[in-house]
C-alpha cells in the first residue's frame, strides 16, 4: 500500500500488520504511523479479531522514524512539532492500552521507533542477529515521546544507560534485558510468531481483554493495591462463559 502497511487478515481471529516500505528498512512516517494506529483500533474494535501480529517485509523490522521527512520540516515551531508528535504518542500508548494481545515479530533492525514497538509489545521474539537500540541521541535527538515505553520494558536503570548512549544492544542481550522476550532462528521467526498467534486467538477472547486491563491497571500500583484490583476484577473472569467452557472441558479430560 502507498502508507506502507499491509493489513493480513488468517484465520482464528488473528491480523497481522506488516510495516511495508523495505526500501527504508520500514522507516516510519507520520502517515504510516497514523495507519498503525487506525489499525490497531479498528482490530481492536472488530469482535472477530483476538490477537494483533506487527511484522516488517524485506531485511529489517523498522529503523525508526523517517529522517527524510524529518529533514523536510526543520525550519517547524516547537508547537508545531508538539502537535506533530501526537501521532508518535498515540502509537505507543495505543500498542500498550490495546484491549487485545500484541505480538511483535522483528528481525533485522529495531531502532529508536521501531525498537519502541518491540518495548511496547505484550509479547516480542526476535531473530538471530536482530539489532535493538534507542539511536535518536546519535543524531541529536532524544526518545523523548517513547522513553516511557522503553523504561516500562527493562526498568528505569537501564532505560538510562539506553537513551542516553544509543547503543545497539544484539538480540541475546534484548532478551536477557527484558526488552524481548524470545530469541528464534532468523528462519523460523514467522512460523513462531504465527504459531504463538495462532494459540492465543484459540483462547477466550474476554480472559485476554480483562487480562489486559488488569495488567495495564496494576502497573501503575503497589502490591496491595494490584492484588485488590485481581480480587475485584476476580468474579468477572470467574462469571464468564469461557471460564465456564474451559472448566468444563478440564473435567472431561480428567
Amino acid at each position: 500500500m502507498s502508507d506502507g502497511l499491509s493489513v493480513l487478515h488468517a484465520d482464528g481471529g488473528v491480523v497481522e500488520l506488516v510495516l511495508d516500505r523495505p526500501d527504508t528498512r520500514n522507516a516510519l512516517s507520520y502517515e504510516l504511523a497514523a495507519r498503525l494506529v487506525e489499525e490497531l483500533r479498528r482490530a481492536a474494535e472488530d469482535p472477530d479479531t483476538r490477537v494483533v501480529l506487527l511484522r516488517g517485509n524485506g531485511k529489517s523490522f523498522c529503523s525508526g522514524g523517517d529522517l527524510q521527512e524529518f529533514r523536510t520540516s526543520l525550519d517547524d515551531s516547537a508547537a508545531v512539532y508538539h502537535d506533530s508528535g501526537r501521532v508518535w504518542a498515540e502509537l505507543v500508548r495505543t500498542l500498550v492500552t490495546l484491549p487485545l494481545p500484541t505480538i511483535v515479530a522483528a528481525h533485522g533492525h529495531a531502532l529508536a521507533g521501531g525498537c519502541a514497538i518491540v518495548a511496547a509489545a505484550d509479547v516480542a521474539l526476535l531473530a538471530e542477529g536482530t539489532a535493538l537500540g534507542m539511536s535518536e541521541i546519535r543524531i541529536g535527538l532524544f526518545p523523548a515521546i517513547v522513553y516511557g515505553t522503553l523504561a516500562r520494558a527493562v526498568g528505569h536503570r537501564a532505560a538510562r544507560e539506553l537513551a542516553l548512549t544509543g547503543r545497539r544492544v544484539d538480540a541475546g542481550e534484548a532478551v536477557a534485558l527484558g526488552l524481548a522476550h524470545r530469541l528464534v532462528a532468523a528462519d523460523d521467526l514467522l512460523a513462531q510468531a504465527r504459531a504463538l498467534a495462532t494459540d492465543l486467538a484459540g483462547l477466550g477472547r474476554d480472559p485476554l481483554r480483562l487480562g489486559k486491563e488488569l495488567m495495564n491497571e496494576a502497573e501503575r500500583l503497589d502490591v496491595d493495591g494490584a492484588t485488590q484490583l485481581g480480587r475485584a476484577m476476580r468474579g468477572a473472569f470467574m462469571t464468564s462463559a469461557d471460564f465456564r467452557a474451559g472448566v468444563a472441558q478440564f473435567l472431561e479430560r480428567t
